[in-house]
């Protein structure tokens, strides 16, 4: 593609009066495209896919950067790429259906590497012919390209709207005939009608089996509707999870069951969220007493309880409390739970009631737990901060009871009990006093008490533990832990843990860093509660026998690096080529390389930070897009009326706001947490819109100081930029999962005070 090539592409997209409507359909059409894709490949297989839906589509923007910098354009390309854009917005989800990959196997089967390079591959193919629409456009007129680049982000905006609409009405995969229609609408206006009416007449195809999800055999739902006698009896889809309640008669949930239970098992209904079980609906019972989240019930029956995930609702009422709270995050469970639906933080920031019973109960099933597949989960209500939060609300006297599952070795439950005693000691408790745990063969119970706990109430507890066959692992006045346990460990860690705690807050650091998994409390900056395994580990686990790897894996952190070896291989061997063909100097390759690391840094550092304020990393990414998408296009229309000579500076003020919001976005985000969603999601947008429209700039301006014609240059800044970005999305994560959201922004803070220096 030659410099000249603007001018035929130019003369074709003459005779279209609005191409910008092309754009910014087409890139409505891509960005719904990838947050579907987020959404389904964490439903399909775990969320640490998300990064993969996110670096296919940039993967996706680079090669048709490297394919136009690299065979010259002719007239009618535009029009071919929107109709390619629209038909392989059907055809890609439909074959990713048909790629039977297990990412369980990454790390000792070499059979499943190519397939994940097929599903990038596939994944990517929408995504290149939607960036060649837009691409197209700025090199045809690319004194224009702020405005085209608005369009498209003005689009962007829309479809990441469009996208969170649809899921109120369909599940992911479904859901994903919504941005097939805006590539349709995007062909037309490009004048390609028949590829409009094909991608049309596919859309049928998301209501076939065809279009249905296909979950990986290692979450709950395939293996509860292997059980005999399994039906569905509800299914509800929410931005926030694709809800399903399951009856099958050989179903079992009870969290930690005493071994001394010996009365009927009531009937019961799996609950479960994006495939994963989330609780269960019990008819009345006293099973609830046998289960050692009733611990704090044992201490006396309570006149009020405050449940964060409403499964503890019944056990609270059942046990004599007369006034229960319970809030549950999905709409369709906390309707099914009676509880109130929102965010469990969010209300703790805006209550003032005090109740005497605090709880929160254990989360999905063992099975993943013990796996490592939520590592990269972010989960605002197991740090410091939160347990903090839910201190202040104990009446004097009051219990914080949290419940995780354990494992060997211990894991969940460790760093629960060492984030309990941190949020104690910061609210003026003292650990050696208000601790207790109790322990039962399948999870442990930490019990948290700010004014300590009693003589006559550790009695109470070991009669109830003994009644039960649980073990009190660590009352206040024990010296050294139980001698003969009813359910043995290989040692008592959790009795070490909770001593070194009570020592002091130091005796506790070292504990966890001595410990061979981290276990260390995590704060909201890294909301990582989940993750266990040090960056050192990866090695000593993948030099295991691989049947020794999976107890002790955590497939998250895996599946990340696996995208992101891959995807940077494909980035690099397409990048080569335009190298080959002849390339712009080295200076403006590493500007615009900055610019895609950085931006997409900077976005999921916040979409990091408004799950936080949101209550959910779907209303998060949904915010984050339309706000990043919608005020970087203004930004970038805006750039039109700046000179060349102006450059380095909206790079040095993004630089600038990424270390604001470095060290102000968190403090900012607590202060509002106690407001209404819709306040929040204001507050988050405002808090976005001036750092997002300096983001905005720089790319349009680089391309008109680098590429004033158009052509070859253009297409090339293009690739390098989206390659970069392609690395950007696996790396980010991997960065805030080690690091905090706090210093990826500072990382993208150094990419922008980079390219400043470089676009001089």
């Amino acid at each position: 593609m030659g410099d000249h090539v603007h001018t035929p592409t130019g003369s074709a997209l003459g005779r279209l009066r609005t191409p910008a409507v092309a754009v910014g359909l087409a890139s409505a059409a891509t960005v719904a495209a990838e947050v579907l894709l987020v959404r389904r490949l964490a439903v399909e297989h775990f969320h640490h896919f998300a990064y993969l839906a996110v670096g296919v589509a940039m993967l996706g923007h680079g090669a048709s950067g490297t394919a136009l910098a690299t065979v010259p354009a002719r007239p009618g390309w535009f029009r071919a790429a929107a109709g390619a854009c629209a038909i392989s917005l059907v055809a890609a989800p439909i074959l990713v259906g048909l790629v039977r990959l297990d990412a369980t196997q990454l790390a000792w089967s070499a059979a499943e590497w190519p397939r994940l390079g097929l599903l990038i591959l596939v994944l990517a193919t929408p995504f290149a012919a939607g960036g060649a629409v837009t691409l197209l456009a700025v090199s045809s007129e690319p004194q224009a390209a702020g405005r085209l680049y608005g369009a498209s982000f003005a689009g962007g905006a829309a479809g990441a709207l469009i996208a969170l609409a649809s899921l109120w009405v369909a599940t992911p995969a479904r859901a994903l005939a919504a941005p097939a229609l805006l590539g349709a609408l995007a062909a037309l206006a490009a004048r390609a009608p028949a590829a409009a009416l094909l991608a049309l007449a596919g859309t049928w195809l998301f209501a076939t089996p065809l279009g249905a999800l296909r979950l990986t055999p290692y979450k709950s739902l395939p293996q509860l509707e292997a059980m005999p006698g399994a039906r569905r009896v509800l299914e509800k889809a929410s931005p926030v999870g694709w809800v399903v309640a399951v009856e099958a008669p050989a179903f079992r949930f009870a969290p930690g069951l005493s071994l001394a239970f010996r009365g009927a098992f009531p009937r019961q209904t799996a609950l479960l969220v994006d495939g994963d079980v989330a609780g269960a609906l019990s008819e009345p019972s006293e099973l609830a007493r046998w289960l050692p989240s009733a611990a704090p019930y044992a201490l006396g029956a309570p006149r009020s309880a405050f449940v964060v995930e409403g499964g503890e609702i019944e056990s609270a009422r059942l046990h004599g409390a007369s006034r229960v709270v319970g809030i549950e995050l999905h709409p369709a469970l906390a309707e099914l739970l009676g509880a109130e639906a929102g965010d469990a933080r969010a209300l703790a920031a805006r209550m003032a009631e005090q109740f005497d019973v605090v709880a929160i109960g254990p989360s999905s099933g063992p099975g993943a737990s013990a796996a490592g597949v939520h590592a990269l989960d972010e989960d605002a209500l197991h740090t410091v901060e939160a347990y903090a939060a839910f201190l202040a609300h104990l009446e004097p006297g009051g219990t914080f009871a949290v419940t995780r599952w354990s494992a060997l070795p211990e894991r969940e439950s460790l760093r629960a009990l060492l984030t309990a005693a941190e949020a104690l000691r910061q609210s003026g408790g003292d650990p050696a006093r208000g601790l207790a745990v109790v322990r039962s063969w399948a999870t442990a119970t930490v019990l948290v008490r700010p004014r300590g706990f009693a003589e006559n109430d550790i009695e109470r507890l070991r009669r109830w533990c003994a009644e039960r066959l649980f073990d009190l692992d660590f009352p206040p006045e024990f010296a050294a832990p139980p001698s003969v346990p009813f359910n043995a460990a290989d040692s008592p860690t959790l009795y070490l843990a909770a001593a070194a705690a009570a020592r002091s807050a130091e005796e506790a650091r070292r504990f966890a860093s001595a410990y061979p998994y981290d276990v260390a409390p995590v704060g909201d900056a890294r909301p990582y509660p989940h993750h266990f395994v040090r960056p050192g580990g990866v090695l000593s686990l993948l030099r295991a026998p691989s049947g020794l790897r999976l107890p002790f894996a955590e497939w998250g952190p895996i599946a990340v690096v696996a995208t992101l070896v891959l995807g940077g291989a494909l980035g690099a061997a397409l990048l080569l080529i335009p190298i080959a063909a002849g390339s712009p100097r080295p200076h403006r390759l590493w500007y615009f390389a900055a610019l895609g690391f950085g931006y997409l840094a900077a976005e999921l550092a916040t979409i990091q930070q408004l799950g936080l304020l949101l209550g959910h990393p779907v209303y998060a990414v949904a915010a984050a897009l339309i706000s990043f998408l919608a005020c970087s296009g203004a930004g970038s229309a805006f750039s039109d009326r700046l000179a060349g000579a102006a450059a380095p500076w909206p790079s040095a003020a993004a630089a600038l706001l990424l270390v604001c919001a470095a060290a102000g976005m968190l403090p900012l985000v607590h202060a509002l947490q106690g407001a209404p969603l819709a306040f929040r999601a204001l507050a988050g947008g405002l808090l976005v819109a001036p750092l997002a429209f300096a983001l905005g700039m720089p790319f349009a301006l680089g391309l008109r100081r680098v590429a004033p014609d158009g052509g070859a240059p253009a297409a090339w800044a293009w690739a390098v930029n989206g390659f970069a970005s392609v690395v950007a999305a696996p790396l980010s994560a991997l960065i805030a999962l080690e690091a905090g959201s706090p210093r990826l922004f500072a990382a993208a803070a150094l990419a922008y005070a980079l390219a400043a220096a470089l676009i001089r």
